[in-house]
């Protein structure tokens, strides 16, 4: 099981030190959030749930692949796969559950509580260079190389070649930024815990 983390916004807080008398009393330390944490916390119950695309062919998987170009400049390459099928477990209330089920795309990583449970039978596959169209000619060339052309056997490299190995791409440099998992369809929920 892998679990999807989404992204987390630091909490800003507010320090105030008070050091009157250093050296014979102790330090008051006093912390404060701009918004107070347990103000308008909502104990709604939530149930976990198995969730799965509502069509077939639309659940994928994308990785990030990030790399550093000789000029400096930095690169993002990212691999999608498609699957027929894909299970997943969430963690909603149900609210988030009448949100989700409305939904006619889902970025699972956007929510907690997400983990992934199965992806089977791939079926499509697409990668693509992000932003391409601001590198140069120069600097494409470059990132072809850095995408297909195994260092230690040369001679193996076309100038033409589509697959990408990753291993290769680890050989390269290239370094697994994050992986994506989503849904292009709405979704189905089965609940599995009361």
């Amino acid at each position: 099981m892998e679990f999807i983390r989404p992204e987390i916004e630091p909490i800003p807080l507010e320090i105030e030190i008070e050091t009157e008398n250093a050296e014979t009393e102790p330090i008051g330390l006093t912390v404060s959030t701009e918004d107070s944490l347990t103000e308008n916390v909502e104990t709604e119950e939530s149930h976990t749930y198995e969730l799965t695309a509502d069509y077939k062919k639309s659940t994928y998987q994308t990785e990030q692949w990030n790399n550093v170009l000789s000029n400096g400049k930095h690169v993002r390459f990212e691999v999608t796969n498609y699957f027929y099928w894909g299970t997943f477990e969430i963690e909603l209330t149900d609210k988030e559950k009448e949100e989700i089920l409305e939904k006619k795309s889902i970025i699972l990583n956007d929510h907690s509580g997400v983990s992934v449970e199965s992806m089977d039978s791939g079926c499509d596959y697409s990668d693509e260079i992000c932003n391409k169209d601001t590198f140069t000619p120069e600097e494409l060339k470059e990132i072809h190389r850095l995408l297909y052309l195994d260092r230690y056997h040369h001679t193996a490299y076309k100038s033409d070649c589509n697959d990408v190995d990753e291993d290769i791409l680890e050989l390269n440099g290239w370094s697994m930024g994050g992986t994506i998992y989503g849904i292009t369809t709405g979704c189905e929920l089965e609940c599995i815990s009361e």
